[in-house]
């Protein structure tokens, strides 16, 4: 029975698609700042090209959403947006000048608020009420999935273009190509999935929105994004190589899908309340405790313990979010656009810190941004003794 709940056909498209995109998107996503820089772009620049992702992504999660909630329509933005997608890969391959590549990833940040808020309101939609965070988390796991596995297919791009000699740019534009086919099958994918029908979970409903759980999701959305900052403080104060991070990468990737699943499957069970205090005491204990850790195995530890507990909030937030008694596409688009927002405002402060702080106290970006957590566990905890 489970299996059937969880593996149904709509179910293990929507899954694919979440792989196939973060296959297509993650595979040029790591060499867009350095192509970026190679036609003149600053630092500066590079960075604005995350935030106008981000900024993009955010206000069109938030539209898309509050408009599902009036048109009932799913798939067409879906469709929609994987079309334009692969046609933006294809793109880069003409690319010359900075500002093509700042609005190439403008569009691309639109297309991603297009999309992703509204499979995931699918996947709720196709999924029983019982097994839904496990849906969701089995979505988010294929993601991570086609996230890893474009890694793999970059490295031996880039090596074969360098054996066949062809020139840095010219392998770039040869990732883009492949980028684009990998998208243009998403595309035909989804233009051929059966007509998505709303299910009972997506009617309107009355009431006041999940305000505690947006406050969190921007929190966590904050945390989330300081990954690469986290890898320059392995690099710069713990001497580890790029090489070694990548593989501790790999190990958390890994060990992350099994806790997804694993805190998903808790939750089905045992409720949302009981689930965010075993994320949000961990994350928010490990964070605290990271600046003072001078030790490299107790910092990767906890840091993992911190990584784990960011990533299970995802699909356990979209799932409570689908639950309350509000709009669906409202409270699922709004918990996008928090949780980017978050990933635009948490580098930059963070960033601030680490400039500005010696030693292990680089790191405490995470700390100061983790102490945000109790509140917000708190207000969560007040709303649902008043409803």
């Amino acid at each position: 029975m489970v299996r059937y709940n969880l593996f149904r056909k709509n179910l293990l498209i929507l899954y694919s698609l979440a792989g196939i995109g973060m296959l297509g998107h993650g595979l040029f996503r790591p060499i867009i700042p350095i192509f970026a820089r190679r036609v003149g772009a600053s630092g500066f620049e590079v960075g604005l090209l995350t935030s106008g992702f981000m900024i993009a992504r955010a206000i069109t999660s938030f539209l898309i959403g509050r408009h599902i909630d009036k048109s009932g329509k799913r798939d067409v933005y879906v469709k929609v947006g994987f079309f334009i997608v692969f046609i933006i890969a294809f793109a880069y391959f003409f690319v010359n000048s900075y500002y093509e590549i700042l609005f190439l990833r403008f569009c691309q940040g639109i297309c991603s608020g297009l999309m992703w808020p509204v499979t995931q309101i699918m996947v709720v939609e196709e999924a029983e009420k019982t097994h839904r965070t496990r849906a969701l988390s089995l979505y988010q796991i294929t993601g991570r999935g086609g996230a890893l596995l474009s890694r793999l297919l970059l490295a031996v791009i880039l090596f074969a273009a360098v054996k066949f000699g062809y020139s840095e740019l010219s392998s770039f534009k040869l990732v883009f190509i492949i980028g684009g086919v990998i998208l243009l099958i998403g595309f035909i994918e989804v233009a051929v999935m059966p007509t998505h029908k709303r299910k009972g979970g997506a009617e309107k409903k009355k009431g006041k929105p999940p305000y505690p759980i947006f406050f969190l999701g921007f929190i966590f959305g904050a945390m989330l994004a300081l990954a690469p900052l986290s890898f320059v403080y392995l690099n710069e104060h713990f001497k580890i190589s790029p090489s070694g991070i990548a593989f501790l990468l790999l190990c958390l990737d890994l060990v992350t899908m099994g806790a997804m699943y694993g805190s998903s499957h808790f939750t089905d069970h045992a409720g949302w309340k009981k689930s965010l205090w075993f994320i949000i005491i961990p994350c928010f204990l490990s964070a605290v405790f990271l600046p003072f850790i001078s030790s490299l195995i107790r910092f990767i530890l906890f840091y993992f313990i911190m990584r784990l507990s960011i990533s299970s909030f995802i699909p356990i937030s979209r799932a409570y979010a689908t639950s309350v008694d509000t709009e669906v596409g409202f409270n699922i688009g709004t918990l996008n656009m928090v949780t980017n927002l978050g990933s635009v405002i948490g580098p930059v402060f963070a960033g601030l810190v680490y400039d500005n702080l010696p030693g292990t106290f680089k790191i405490a970006g995470y700390s100061l941004i983790a102490v945000f957590l109790i509140p917000g566990l708190l207000m969560l905890l007040k709303k649902d003794r008043k409803d």
